[in-house]
């Protein structure tokens, strides 16, 4: 007999123990068969309602306080047994895992055949509940551009979600940010597809690595396929539509993805023309397992099936759950209720949905047995106790905060020495609060998880040196008093370091409401929220030399009047270091290295702004008709594409000199390509080293005027230098064509650089494929 212990479980001296059936022979229960074969073997001996059942799931455990509805769970559990989610998520890990492992044995012992759960969860900065180590949000890592780095801290997070018993997650995503007003910005890594795709890839991989036991780690689930772009302003400009457009813009990523073989995948709630991703059999069959050749299991979002009433596809809740089955979806992720997919019952009649009911079910179970969920103890508090802020995930995390920083403007002012007497005035409403985003299980005013730019400050200046002051509030309009208390505190500090920005935080966060970031909000201004531009303008006029901190996970228009500030930081989500991480930026203890992952907008309406435009996004703005065009001042930022601040566009408080670069091609078509990187300032410092192709040839569609198609993060000390080869195949610099892969003979362009910036690059033409 297959025993599964409870080990551990806290306030009790007994351990629970689960069993599962005897074996009997059977194979689903011999883990030396292949997570398929017991699959398989599994599937024949399952009730349709059990099969059902594995098709959803209880995504809210517990309510806040951990609170339990023992009357709601059951009536879920009947039909929405595959997996488990833990509900309220600022409830301590430390308390929930004994419940949630009670549920666990429970389910086993429950069930006929001994099916577990298989628990998911969002991990995004953490794992989902409170207690874990906080990292900054997937924007700021972003930041980063640090793939190494970045794989330490998804180790951390995989290891933290596994002493929580969490084996899936609904992580990463891969969504392209070129739509700087939506409000999920700080939920991706960047605008550049190849970017998002390194990244992607380096979560799927870690995350999904194997244990000695040959099992998965942390199941991925690769998401949201696939969220589209508005349009633009222009009159000569691209028009977003189309399978070019979708392959070359927005898949990318899922494909680079894909060769770490992520087991699941969440649709969007986008309709791609005309028709919800939900019932999209052609976008979820022809294109995502046809063209792309996904075979892993494919998800809902949450409530999205529901959602097909609201859209007018479906006419019914059985309407719904029939046609999003035909579609393609094989899980239904469903945190309230009604869930769809339970519909589905009344369908064991129906042959063509039994069948597409066997092939979900199946996968759901590979998933489950490639994860140990069959054959593993469950999680201890004493290994919880162990891995979760372990003093090597507080490492990974300070150093992942201090290059997920990124300056963006430096009048000489930093770094401040931090010297006996020196007064800061802080202001604004984010300084004394952490804006972690709205997947962060973080409390943004409990100085317990971690330091405030002002608690940070406070320690590295003394208390009696660092004064605070809110000035406004973040969202209020009717109330400017606090500007004048800000403006005298000010006035008589030797700086004022003012931190501005946009609220993302969790649904049970205290300031709530006061959110204007995250899921389900979107920006139709990219500007400061409230009084908060008022309150930075009254400090500039003041004269105080003053350093802007901007928080938020989006990109803000800074208008000439914030442009005034001496020195202009960008730390997008933080995490539980961000502020630490800024005063080490501030008083020069850390070279700032972090370049923008998304470009900044000069007004709210000049977007998309994306760097990597096409050539006829340009040619309806100003520049096309000459220098006697009469063009007004407020024109020109809604026309131009080459604003000051582009993606990749980051500052050091050291220089850096990059070679122009030399190729070479091999008689494959592999082109190499070497820069010298020396640092010529007088500080040791990081710098990403860029490098972006076009093709000069003619192409068959239009193409963007640059690719993004490698880049490097290397630190040097001043005097130091360093050659950097990269190696680049002719065959990736290609594009997609009607569904496929083209790649051209000719002319092509070979840029390297510090950001995406003309003035930042160097050149060298190559030939190829001649």
């Amino acid at each position: 007999m297959i025993i599964v212990k409870i080990l551990a479980l806290a306030l009790s001296t007994s351990c629970l123990v689960a069993t599962l059936p005897s074996s009997n022979g059977a194979i689903y229960l011999d883990p030396s068969s292949s997570a398929k074969e017991r699959a398989e073997d599994l599937l024949k001996r399952m009730t349709w309602e059990e099969k059902i059942g594995q098709m959803g799931g209880v995504r809210r455990l517990l309510s806040a306080g951990l609170a339990f509805n023992r009357t709601s769970y059951d009536q879920v559990r009947a039909l929405q047994n595959g997996i488990l989610g833990y509900g309220a998520q600022l409830n301590q890990a430390r308390d929930v895992l004994p419940l949630a492992n009670k549920y666990r044995a429970e389910q086993m012992n429950s069930s006929r055949l001994g099916i577990p759960y298989i628990t998911v969860t969002d991990s995004v900065n953490s794992i989902y509940l409170a207690g874990g180590t906080m990292f900054p949000a997937t924007l700021s890592m972003g930041s980063s551009f640090n793939i190494p780095l970045y794989g330490q801290v998804v180790t951390a997070l995989r290891d933290e979600n596994m002493a929580l018993g969490t084996h899936w997650v609904l992580s990463p995503c891969l969504d392209v940010a070129k739509e700087p007003r939506g409000g999920r910005v700080g939920e991706m890594y960047g605008e550049d597809p190849y970017m998002v795709g390194e990244f992607g890839a380096q979560y799927v991989r870690t995350m999904q690595q194997r244990d000695s036991n040959g099992y998965i780690k942390v199941a991925t689930t690769v998401k949201h396929f696939v969220y589209g772009l508005n349009s633009g302003g222009v009159n000569m400009a691209s028009m977003f539509g189309g399978m070019n457009h979708v392959f070359n813009d927005l898949v990318p990523p899922y494909i680079r993805a894909f060769q770490e073989d992520p087991m699941s995948i969440m649709v969007s709630y986008a309709t791609v023309d005309r028709v919800p991703m939900s019932v999209n059999k052609y976008m979820l069959q022809d294109i995502l397992r046809g063209s792309l050749g996904y075979k892993g299991l494919i998800m809902s979002d949450a409530l999205a099936i529901l959602y097909l009433l609201t859209s007018m596809v479906a006419d019914s809740y059985p309407d719904s759950a029939l046609k999003a089955l035909h579609a393609g979806l094989q899980l239904e992720l469903s945190p309230s209720q009604p869930a769809m997919f339970p519909y589905l019952a009344q369908s064991g009649n129906n042959s063509a949905a039994v069948k597409l009911v066997d092939t979900a079910v199946r996968q759901m179970l590979e998933i489950k047995f490639a994860t140990g969920m069959f054959d593993l103890v469950l999680p201890t508090q004493e290994n919880l106790k162990k891995t979760l802020r372990s003093a090597i995930h507080l490492e990974i995390n300070r150093n992942m905060s201090r290059e997920s920083i990124v300056l963006l403007k430096n009048g000489g002012v930093l770094p401040v020495a931090s010297k006996a007497g020196t007064k800061i005035a802080v202001l604004g409403p984010f300084a004394n609060i952490i804006n972690a985003g709205s997947y962060a299980p973080n409390n943004s005013s409990d100085s317990s998880r971690g330091n405030s730019l002002f608690a940070s400050l406070r320690s590295e200046f003394g208390t009696d040196n660092v004064r605070y002051v809110q000035g406004v509030d973040i969202t209020d309009t009717s109330d400017n008093s606090g500007i004048k208390d800000a403006v005298a505190v000010a006035a008589e500090a030797d700086l004022a370091v003012i931190m501005l920005g946009s609220l993302s935080v969790t649904l049970d966060d205290p300031l709530w409401r006061r959110r204007t970031d995250g899921e389900f909000f979107a920006h139709a201004d990219l500007g400061f929220p409230g009084l908060q531009q008022q309150l930075l303008d009254a400090v500039l006029d003041a004269g105080v030399p003053t350093i802007v901190v901007l928080s938020g996970g989006q990109s803000f228009v800074l208008t000439n009047s914030t442009l005034r500030s001496n020195a202009i930081l960008h730390s997008f989500l933080g995490g539980e270091y961000t502020g630490d991480a800024l005063v080490d930026i501030i008083v020069g203890r850390v070279n700032p290295s972090g370049k923008l992952p998304i470009t900044m907008p000069q007004a709210s309406g000049a977007v998309p702004i994306n760097y990597d435009y096409l050539p006829m996004d340009n040619l309806g703005g100003p520049g096309h008709f000459g220098s006697n065009f009469p063009i007004s001042d407020w024109q020109l930022p809604i026309l131009t594409r080459d604003p000051p601040m582009k993606f990749g566009f980051g500052l050091s408080y050291t220089t850096f000199n990059i070679s122009a670069p030399i190729l070479s091609v091999t008689g494959d078509g592999i082109v190499q390509i070497s820069v010298d990187v020396l640092n010529t300032g007088k500080y040791a410092g990081k710098e990403v080293v860029q490098v972006y192709f076009r093709q000069q040839s003619s192409s068959s569609i239009e193409l963007p005027v640059k690719r993004l198609i490698r880049f490097l993060k290397i630190q040097l000390d001043p005097s130091q230098h360093e050659t950097v080869v990269f190696t680049i195949p002719h065959s990736e610099m290609g594009y997609f064509k009607d569904n496929k892969w083209t790649v051209d003979a000719g002319n092509f362009t070979i840029y390297v650089g510090s950001s995406s910036r003309d003035e930042d690059m160097k050149s060298a033409n190559v030939i190829l494929g001649m």
